[in-house]
């Protein structure tokens, strides 16, 4: 008997939401560290306490800027 992997054939997809801040969020004075390409086809995430370094870069199937 062949044996497959019902794995296979499945895909995950996965989606990103950035969200609004929320009250809490505004009274700390909360700066957003995320950024959408125009196209919404790559997410970064800046690093806060090295705004120099170069930041991090994420493909996702569905991107949503609600902020």
């Amino acid at each position: 008997a062949v044996l497959r992997n019902p794995m296979a054939e499945e895909s995950v997809r996965v989606a990103v939401r950035v969200r609004p801040f929320n009250q809490r969020e505004i009274a700390r004075d909360a700066k957003c560290i995320i950024s959408m390409s125009d196209d919404r086809k790559t997410t970064s995430i800046k690093d806060p306490s090295d705004p120099g370094k170069e930041p991090r870069v994420f493909v996702f199937d569905y991107s949503y800027w609600s902020h």
